[in-house]
């Protein structure tokens, strides 16, 4: 009865586990959606829509966003798999993508639907996933989790023609709190970016293969119009069980790389969602 009684209790956790990631899935899927199928792209007016990967420890401190770095974040090597490659000729799937150590730093210009009334006024907002405390209480659980931080659109405009998707962006951009997460442990994020030939196939633009390269701008590189979108969202027993790995209160197993172990554990603690996007925005 104990086994049984265990085996049921498992199976319940597994689909609470799985019902909760659902729903933080959608709630950011349905918001990039939004943002991504209202993108303006403005020919000769600089970057609109931008995308970042970081690849390397090296890269952390480059903005803002990543709070929590010590213990180190992602191992490098093993978290960069932009194209995977797929046996017999099927295309490749975002699903099985792998976006470096923060997930892609996606940054654009879109219609605020926040703001009601004011709904049509663009403004820049920038998702990324970020590893940190989830409260300021000493010894609070360190989590990833996904932000979405948004400009007004009169900070917008001021900024729009200058450095508004560089690394001395507005703090607004570039150092999020805590009333900007849009999901809890979304340990991945990535974008991929397709146009379509003179035949009207699609070609992908953002990444270009397995390697990179790990940034684009646009319009300047094209204009992209379709997007497949894709979150990785740990259960919180795997999100607890990364926090005790990067501690290093967990000991490798054998036959494993500390790299190969951390993926492992979260592929078997996770789930993806992906959804391809239009995007309809134009020029203003």
């Amino acid at each position: 009865m104990l086994a049984v009684t265990t085996n049921v209790l498992a199976r319940l956790h597994r689909t609470q586990a799985a019902a909760t990631a659902t729903v933080e899935a959608k709630l950011v899927l349905d918001q990039l959606e939004r943002d991504l199928q209202g993108a303006v792209l403005r020919a000769g007016g600089g970057s609109w829509l931008d995308v970042r990967i970081l690849s390397s420890a090296g890269a952390l401190p480059s903005h803002g966003w990543l709070v929590q770095t010590s213990p180190p974040m992602k191992p490098a090597a093993e978290s960069l798999l932009l194209v995977p490659e797929v046996a017999g000729g099927s295309p490749p799937a975002i699903s099985n993508a792998r976006f470096g150590l923060s997930g892609v730093w996606l940054r654009l210009v879109t219609p605020d639907h926040d703001s009601g009334a004011n709904g049509s006024v663009p403004s820049a907002v920038a998702y990324q996933v970020v590893r940190r405390p989830v409260s300021t209480a000493a010894g609070a659980p360190v989590r990833y989790a996904l932000f979405r931080e948004k400009l007004s659109g009169a900070s917008t405009f001021a900024s729009v023609l200058g450095p508004l998707f560089t690394d001395t962006a507005p703090a607004d951009l570039t150092q999020p709190d805590s009333a900007d997460v849009i999901a809890s442990n979304v340990v991945d994020f990535g974008v991929w970016l397709h146009a379509r030939d003179a035949s009207g196939r699609l070609t992908r633009l953002f990444p270009a293969d397995r390697t990179g390269p790990l940034s684009a701008r646009f319009p300047a590189e094209g204009a992209p119009v379709l997007a497949d979108v894709m979150v990785r969202v740990l259960s919180e027993e795997g999100a607890a069980l990364i926090q005790s790995i990067e501690e290093g209160r967990v000991e490798l197993p054998p036959g494993q790389t500390p790299g190969e172990w951390w993926w492992a554990v979260v592929e078997a603690h996770s789930h993806v969602f992906t959804r391809r996007v239009e995007v309809k925005g134009g020029a203003l």
